[in-house]
């Protein structure tokens, strides 16, 4: 017998296998992922988290920010300009004040060819920081409106830039206010936080 015939049924039986393997009806569920195949990806998913952590060339992530921040790339910050400065912060005083600083009569004062506001730099610096109760008399005229604290709201680079703007515009004319007086002022009265009258303004003025 030749040696084709005697691997014939090897072969037929080969041949059925395949063709009932084809002919089986697929079936519901799910078989378990190999190990080995989860643990090639956690491989190469930790080799590539190390290998762009120890490559990361000059990516930032500021690519992708629409309000990227160059700070850390800059050279020194330019100063601010305390008329500007002042200027913007001025804008929440407007609604007593009003934009021209000529107040609102009988209630808010002037801050227009004001004593109180090109006079002493310190006494403004008090009233910013722990503001002011009426009445009190500005140019002749009296008022008897209220000025909150600011103390909480504003540093002291800001009180000085509002300070610097209200003392040179609308026709004012005074030094600019620095950072440094205002910074004296709230330290003295970090213990006191009463509003002022005309009174106890004048004598913390006088004090100086």
């Amino acid at each position: 017998m030749s040696s084709h015939s005697d691997d014939l049924p090897d072969r037929v039986l080969s041949m059925h296998e395949q063709a009932v393997r084809e002919m089986e009806e697929p079936r519901d569920g799910s078989s378990a992922t190999p190990v080995a195949f989860i643990l090639m990806c956690f491989f190469f998913t930790a080799w590539g988290g190390y290998y762009i952590a120890d490559n990361p060339g000059n990516w930032t992530g500021q690519e992708y920010n629409e309000k990227p921040n160059h700070t850390a790339f800059s050279g020194p910050a330019a100063p601010t300009d305390p008329m500007l400065l002042g200027k913007e912060i001025y804008s929440a005083c407007t609604q007593c004040h009003q934009a021209d600083g000529k107040g609102v009569a009988g209630t808010y004062p002037p801050l227009v060819a004001s004593e109180y506001v090109t006079g002493d730099e310190r006494r403004l610096a008090a009233i910013l920081v722990n503001g002011i109760n009426g009445p009190f008399v500005v140019n002749g005229s009296t008022y008897n409106g209220e000025m909150p604290s600011w103390r909480s709201y504003f540093n002291d680079e800001e009180l000085a830039a509002v300070m610097t703007y209200i003392r040179n515009t609308w026709g004012n004319k005074a030094a600019p206010a620095s950072k440094e007086t205002v910074a004296k002022v709230r330290a003295e009265l970090a213990a006191n936080s009463n509003p002022w009258t005309a009174e106890s303004l004048g004598a913390f003025a006088k004090g100086k």
